[in-house]
């Protein structure tokens, strides 16, 4: 098997519209030439013309400049030249390289950078083949994402047009090379350009935050359009692996093991291949070799002899594995990875297929009946319930062809930190690069993984539709199948609900358009591809209709409120979460602001204010707003006396609080199974729901969640009677927990103390009550226990009560290797402390911490040499008529 990896640089030349693939040689023509602008061949701003041409053209009636100087810097097609580009890689990243755009996410420069959109873009690489490639049987040019509604042409040759960002292009192009120089020409649009109707499929999706309503026509990352959280950002370009393979005889083209049954300390599991042999009109005795092995140890090795045909052949061998090694979600035990290989030999020729890992683990989505006649909605793996604490996943950049491999490293392991054990792959992104799942498998994160299809009704009259659906989820489920991350594949984000609530009768569409999607391909090729994962129609689904609080998941997006005292809506009634009969919450939001560092960035060195143009198209626009300061007027202090870092300070704070109320309620409900944020990270940088932001900057609220997702849990909540404690071991090791519980004042003074040994089986949930009576204005009721963080009873309404001055202090300073360890303490209960040095992005195990009265904590302050400071986030109360400033000092 012979490769050539077309990555590197490429000429890139953009185009307009009208210069179709057929015009290819009118472009080749302009590569050679000199350029008119040599600092920015390729293209032309007004500043590179000549003074008098300049003056002619702003004073003609050119409609191209109107369009232009509307929406971007003027930049045009020049005559002759060129740009480099790097493959993989968007045409933007090209243009920024240049200098003829600036980095869109800097201010408001997305607004300028529309233009994008209008152009066609020309990609040229030249390459050499040598004859012994040529010699192979199937010569194929593999192409995995190309974005969008491409061209390809090959030594003048036209090879294929291609239309989907979710299906790679792979093509046997043997009969269009020569020995020694090829070149290879890609012509791509955004498929914005392509004018899709606005029909009665279309219309539905309408959206004020959106470029083009008829997204749903095009096969490409939906959110790029623009959605309520980002900004719209034409992509355009070839992602991830570019190249030419050759080879002979047989390769193995999709293989996975599944797990079938767990018996003891054995597992039964498949292997399946999917092989190819290249000559199609002849058959050969193919001899297929393939392995296990864990820590340096072969564990099992197989071999088999067939009569291969031309094309595609299944071989499969269900054996059994002895002491094996299982694989378990994040907490729950060991991430055991087992590397599986294989190889085919036909003809004398031997193909080795690159290695995976894999994990022998089974997966279950339990809708078994209760007895009230509801239905449970749980994940077992390995026969184990799993509570699944996460959030939901969107691209990692809205540029997204240019995400690093090390991006999704550190956001993986960021959710780890955070004690997740699930994302949701939110169905308006992208199905994402193999390094993510890879990494997923190794930090225990299972995946609930969307389509990609996502707010909309999409076009299964269509015929061609149709064709790319089928396409799409053959590869992606077959690409897929072999991680033991995946936990669910569900067929796309909440279209089963638009359907039956989201438009009354008079404007109902006439019928699910989407059904031949979401209910017949894609269960199909998950069952064909990967059978032992479950699917979903639809995220919410399950029970009468899509999102019901009894039945199957939940986008909990319903449980809030108007405060009485003020005018604000978006206030949320905490006891609600309480009693929500949700079993699992795949989407619940909240925003927060950023940290400092994150908003002087995009700022790039234009001044912060509340009305200022940059902060707004950041996300801080008016109703956005308006629910943030609400949240802090009633629940922590008066919004009015916040400054900018205060107000930053805060309003993270206020998203740390509701997220983890709600984790903790859904945690502490016998049939509770699930708590998905929505959303865990950022495509751009702005105010948003995440708790980690497009710089990979951790905001406040990340502290908040990883607190009320800790594997071991203490949760003490006031219950009819006195107190109810439940107490959570998802770890495999029994614990056996004292645990001290009863009543403190906010100065430190206890009442109604009893101590209780629970036996804390692994993987186990239990609660026991309290027979307590105090008075909870002045205090509450805690549980404490080795191992375990300190539980109260306080609710997140901060400004019904009045707090004595906290007087918290740095008790001791050590160094560790390259961090710190602080230890810190107060004399009275302190809501809302917090370590802070000179650089807001350091890591800390906790922060923004309650403290309790003469309670010592220490925190380790990672890869840190800078003493940090220790501050209070004060609370007002909620009667206090003196206005004053609640900023820090450090501030």
């Amino acid at each position: 098997m012979h490769k050539i990896s077309l990555a590197g640089e490429w000429k890139l030349r953009g185009e307009f519209m009208d210069v179709t693939a057929d015009r290819f040689t009118e472009v080749l023509r302009k590569l050679d030439a000199d350029p008119v602008a040599p600092t920015l061949p390729g293209f032309l701003t007004l500043e590179d013309l000549p003074e008098e041409a300049r003056a002619q053209f702003e004073a003609g009636p050119s409609r191209a400049f109107t369009v232009y100087n509307d929406r971007g810097p003027n930049a045009f097609p020049s005559k002759t030249g060129w740009i480099p580009m790097q493959v993989p890689g968007d045409v933007t990243c090209a243009l920024v390289d240049a200098g003829i755009i600036e980095e869109p996410f800097l201010k408001t420069n997305t607004k300028k950078n529309l233009w994008i959109r209008d152009l066609s873009w020309w990609l040229i690489k030249e390459f050499e083949v040598t004859a012994e490639t040529l010699e192979e049987d199937i010569v194929r040019l593999n192409i995995e994402m190309l974005d969008f509604n491409a061209d390809i042409l090959l030594n003048g040759m036209r090879v294929a047009h291609h239309e989907n960002a979710f299906c790679a292009f792979s093509e046997d192009v043997k009969r269009f090379l020569q020995v020694g120089k090829n070149q290879l020409v890609i012509r791509l649009t955004s498929g914005m350009e392509l004018h899709y109707p606005k029909d009665s499929v279309s219309y539905y999706c309408a959206s004020d935050n959106a470029i083009c309503d008829q997204r749903v026509y095009t096969r490409k990352p939906q959110f790029t359009y623009g959605w309520d959280w980002c900004q719209p950002v034409p992509t355009c370009g070839i992602g991830r692996s570019i190249e030419i393979e050759a080879f002979s005889g047989a390769k193995v083209s999709a293989a996975r093991v599944d797990t079938l049954k767990l018996d003891g300390g054995d597992a039964e599991i498949e292997f399946n291949f999917e092989i190819e042999k290249s000559n199609m009109v002849q058959s050969a005795e193919t001899e297929i070799e393939y392995a296990l092995e864990i820590d340096g140890e072969t564990v099992y090795t197989g071999r088999q002899t067939k009569m291969l045909v031309g094309g595609i052949n299944y071989v499969l061998e269900r054996v059994t594995l002895q002491d094996a090694k299982l694989w378990w979600p994040n907490g729950y035990g060991a991430q055991n990875l087992y590397t599986f290989t294989a190889r085919c030999t036909a003809r004398g020729v031997t193909n080795e297929m690159p290695a995976k890992r894999i994990g022998i683990r089974t997966i279950e989505l339990d809708t078994s009946k209760l007895e009230d006649g509801s239905r449970n909605f749980f994940f077992k793996v390995n026969g184990t319930r799993i509570f699944c604490k996460g959030g939901n996943w969107v691209p990692t950049d809205s540029l997204y062809l240019r995400t690093p491999d090390s991006s999704y490293k550190t956001l993986v392991s960021e959710g780890a930190a955070a004690n997740f054990t699930m994302f949701r792959m939110w169905g308006g992104g992208t199905y994402e690069p193999d390094c993510f799942y890879e990494y997923c498998s190794e930090y225990g994160i299972l995946l609930m993984h969307d389509f990609m299809y996502a707010c909309g009704f999409y076009p299964d009259h269509l015929d061609s539709f149709l064709f790319e659906a089928e396409r799409e989820a053959e590869y992606q489920t077959k690409r897929l199948a072999h991680y033991p991350c995946m936990a669910v594949w569900t067929g796309n984000n909440e279209i089963s609900e638009s359907y039956s609530d989201w438009f009354p009768a008079p404007v109902k569409p006439d019928r699910f358009y989407g059904e031949k999607v979401f209910n017949y391909i894609q269960p199909r090729a998950v069952h064909r591809n990967s059978p032992t994962v479950p699917y979903m129609p639809s995220s919410p689904y399950f029970g009468e209709r899509a999102n019901l609080t009894e039945e199957g998941d939940v986008h909990a997006w319903s449980y809030f409120g108007r405060d009485p005292k003020t005018k604000f809506k978006f206030v949320y009634e905490l006891e609600a979460f309480d009693r929500i009969p949700a079993r699992f919450s795949s989407e619940y939001g909240f925003f927060g602001a950023q940290m400092e560092s994150t908003v002087r960035r995009y700022h790039d060195g234009e001044e912060m204010a509340f009305d200022g143009e940059i902060w707004k198209h950041h996300g801080e626009f008016d109703r956005k707003r308006s629910n943030i300061d609400g949240a802090i007027n009633r629940h922590i202090t008066d919004f009015s006396t916040l400054d900018i870092p205060g107000y930053l300070t805060y309003s993270g704070i206020m998203q740390g609080l509701l997220y983890a109320e709600l984790a903790e309620a859904m945690r502490q409900k016998p049939y509770g199974a699930g708590d998905l944020i929505w959303m865990y990270n950022d495509c751009w940088p702005e105010t948003g729901w995440t708790i980690i932001d497009y710089y990979l900057t951790r905001k406040i609220s990340f502290y908040f969640l990883k607190r009320a997702f800790q594997p071991r849990k203490l949760i003490i909540r006031k219950a009819e009677g006195g107190a109810r404690v439940t107490v959570i071991n998802e770890t495999p090791e029994p614990i056996t927990a004292e645990i001290t519980c009863g009543y403190m004042t906010f100065d430190g003074k206890t009442d109604s103390l009893c101590t209780k040994t629970v036996e804390a089986a692994p993987h186990s949930w239990q609660q026991f009550d309290l027979a307590v009576c105090n008075d909870l204005q002045n205090g509450f009721y805690f549980a404490s226990a080795e191992g375990f963080d300190t539980a109260d009873s306080l609710r997140a309404y901060y400004r019904d009560y009045v707090f004595p001055e906290s007087h918290a202090k740095i008790e001791a300073v050590e160094q560790d290797g390259n961090d710190l360890l602080v230890t810190v303490s107060a004399d009275i209960y302190t809501p809302f402390a917090y370590l802070m040095t000179s650089d807001d992005r350091v890591h800390y195990s906790d922060n923004y911490f309650t403290l309790y009265p003469n309670e010592k904590k220490t925190i380790r302050v990672e890869n840190c040499t800078e003493t940090p400071a220790l501050h209070i986030a004060k609370t007002m109360p909620s009667d206090e008529a003196q206005k004053e400033s609640y900023t820090d000092s450090w501030f």
